[in-house]
C-alpha cells in the first residue's frame, strides 16, 4: 500500500471538512472545558476559599506545565504534514519524542512542587486562600506528567484528522473527573472529605486514565506496522532537535502568556478574596467558551498543515475562512446568551444559604459583561495564531505572544494596580490586550510568510526514516 496521500484524499478546507475534522476536536475540547467547569462549580458550592484559590493555583500549574505541554502538543504539526506528504511511518516516531518531553517536563513540575509554599507567599493572598492554594497547586504539579503525555498521544490522532478518538479519550476523561470530584471533595462512597485536594486528585486520576487509553490505542499491532508506533529505538536524536526547534516555541509561547495572565489573577487577587472569587467564576464560564473554541483552533492547524505538507496553499487559506466563520458564529451565539440571561448562569455558582455571597455574584454577573466584549476578539486570535502555527510559523508566533501578552496585559496591569486602579479598570486592560492579541496574528497571517513554512524536511516520504535508520545501523 503507498504511503502518500492522494490530492484527493486530503480535505478541502471547506466549513464541511471542518466540522467533520473539527466537531470531535470542539466536543473533546467541550469535555476538558466541562471538567474545569465542574471543578469551579463544586468548589464554588464548597467553600468561598477553595473556589478563590482554585483559579490561581490551577492557572500557575498549567502555565508552568505548558511549556511542556505546547511542545509535545505541537507533534501534532508533525503528524499533520508528515501524513500530508506521504510519510506514515514518521508519525509514530514524532509522538515518541513528545513523550520524551513529556517525561522531562514530569520530574521538573514534581521538583517545583517543592517550592509550593514559598511561591504562594509572594502573591500575597490571604492566608485562608494560601492554605488551600498550596496543597492543590502541589498535587496537580506532582501528578502533571501524565496530562502531559496525553497531549503527545492525542496528536497522534488529530494530526491525522482521527479526531473522533480524541473525543472518545476526553470525554472518558471528563466522566471519570466528574464522578471522582462529587466523591473526593464532598466525601462521598466512603471516601474522606478532601475539598480542593480532592479535586485535584480526580483531576490528576482522569488524565491518567486518558493517557493509559492513548498508550493502549497507539501501540495496537496496526499502528506498529503501518505508523511506526513502535520503532526499534524510540528516542530519535535527529527528529527530537527538531521537534524542539519548531515545538519549543510554542511551548514557549503558550508558557509565558498563561503566565501573564497568571500576573493578571495574582494582582485581582490583592484586591480582596470576593474580587478574587468573582473572576473565577466569570473565567469559570470564559472557559467553557473559550476552550472549545480551541477545538476548532487545531481543526484549522490540522488542515493548514496537511495542505502546506502537500503543497495545497488554497486549501489551507480555505479552512482559515470557514474558521473564522465558525468561531465568530459560536461567540455571536455564547455572548447573546451571556448578555441575555447572566443571572440563570451565574446562579449555577450560588452556595446554598450564604446570602454573604450575593455581592460576589453581582460582581461576577458584571465580569460576564467583559468577557462578552472580547469574545469576537478571541475568535479572530484562535483561528489565525493555530493557523500560522500549522504551517510552522512558531518563532514569530513565540516573539509576538510575549510581547503581546507581557506588553499589554501582565505590565499594564501592574502598572495600574501601583497607581490604585480599580477592579473594573483592570478588566477594561484585559479587553484591549484581547483586542491587540487578535490584531497582531490576523495581520502575520494576512502577510502570507507562513505559506513558504515546512517543518518535515519535504525531501520525500522516506527522508527522515532513512536517516534515523542509518543512524541505527551505525550504532548511534
Amino acid at each position: 500500500m503507498s504511503d502518500s496521500l492522494t490530492a484527493a484524499a486530503l480535505p478541502g478546507g471547506g466549513i464541511r471538512d471542518l466540522i467533520r475534522i473539527g466537531a470531535p476536536l470542539v466536543l473533546a475540547s467541550a469535555g476538558h472545558a466541562f471538567r474545569l467547569f465542574i471543578d469551579r462549580v463544586m468548589l464554588a458550592r464548597y467553600s468561598p476559599e477553595a473556589i478563590a484559590a482554585s483559579m490561581p493555583a490551577g492557572i500557575l500549574c498549567f502555565s508552568l506545565m505548558a511549556f511542556f505541554i505546547g511542545t509535545t502538543s505541537y507533534v501534532n504539526t508533525f503528524v499533520a504534514q508528515y501524513s500530508g506528504a506521504g510519510q506514515r511511518r514518521e508519525t509514530g516516531s514524532a509522538v515518541w519524542q513528545g513523550l520524551y518531553i513529556a517525561a522531562i517536563g514530569g520530574i521538573v513540575m514534581s521538583v517545583i512542587s517543592l517550592q509550593s509554599e514559598a511561591i504562594f507567599a509572594l502573591m500575597g493572598h490571604a492566608p485562608e486562600i494560601q492554605a488551600q492554594e498550596v496543597p492543590y497547586f502541589r498535587v496537580m504539579s506532582c501528578l502533571g506528567f501524565p496530562s502531559m503525555a496525553l497531549s503527545a498521544l492525542n496528536a497522534f490522532w488529530s494530526g491525522r484528522g482521527r479526531t473522533l478518538v480524541v473525543m472518545a479519550i476526553e470525554l472518558l476523561c471528563a466522566a471519570v473527573n466528574v464522578v471522582l470530584n462529587a466523591i473526593l471533595i464532598y466525601g462521598y462512597a466512603g471516601m474522606p472529605e478532601m475539598g480542593i485536594v480532592g479535586a485535584g486528585i480526580a483531576t490528576s486520576i482522569a488524565s491518567t486514565c486518558g493517557a493509559l487509553l492513548g498508550a493502549f490505542l497507539f501501540l495496537r499491532p496496526s499502528n506498529r506496522m503501518t505508523y511506526g508506533t513502535w520503532p526499534a529505538r524510540t528516542f530519535n536524536p535527529v527528529l527530537f532537535r527538531r521537534v524542539i526547534r519548531f515545538g519549543l516555541p510554542n511551548g514557549l509561547q503558550l508558557g509565558l502568556e498563561l503566565l501573564a495572565f497568571m500576573v493578571f489573577i495574582a494582582v485581582l487577587g490583592r484586591l480582596g478574596s470576593e474580587e478574587l472569587e468573582a473572576a473565577n467564576i466569570a473565567f469559570g464560564l470564559n472557559a467553557m467558551v473559550f476552550i472549545p473554541m480551541l477545538g476548532l483552533g487545531v481543526a484549522v492547524s490540522v488542515i493548514v498543515g496537511q495542505s502546506v505538507g502537500a503543497g495545497n496553499i488554497p486549501g489551507a487559506q480555505r479552512a482559515v475562512r470557514s474558521g473564522f466563520i465558525l468561531a465568530v458564529l459560536y461567540n455571536l451565539a455564547i455572548g447573546s446568551a451571556f448578555l441575555l440571561a447572566p443571572d440563570a448562569i451565574i446562579s449555577v455558582f450560588a452556595r446554598a444559604g450564604d446570602a454573604a455571597q450575593e455581592a460576589t455574584l453581582k460582581m461576577a454577573k458584571q465580569c460576564l459583561f467583559f468577557v462578552t466584549a472580547y469574545l469576537l476578539f478571541d475568535a479572530v486570535y484562535v483561528v489565525y495564531s493555530h493557523a500560522i502555527k500549522g504551517a510552522g510559523d512558531t518563532r514569530y508566533a513565540l516573539c509576538a505572544g510575549i510581547l503581546v501578552s507581557w506588553g499589554t496585559l501582565a505590565l499594564p496591569t501592574w502598572i495600574a494596580i501601583r497607581g490604585g486602579a480599580s477592579f473594573w479598570t483592570l478588566w477594561a486592560i484585559l479587553v484591549v490586550h484581547v483586542f491587540i492579541a487578535a490584531v497582531v496574528f490576523a495581520t502575520r497571517y494576512i502577510g502570507g510568510k507562513w505559506q513558504t513554512m515546512r517543518v518535515n524536511e519535504m525531501q520525500g516520504p522516506e527522508s527522515v526514516i532513512a536517516e534515523v535508520d542509518l543512524q541505527v545501523d551505525r550504532g548511534i
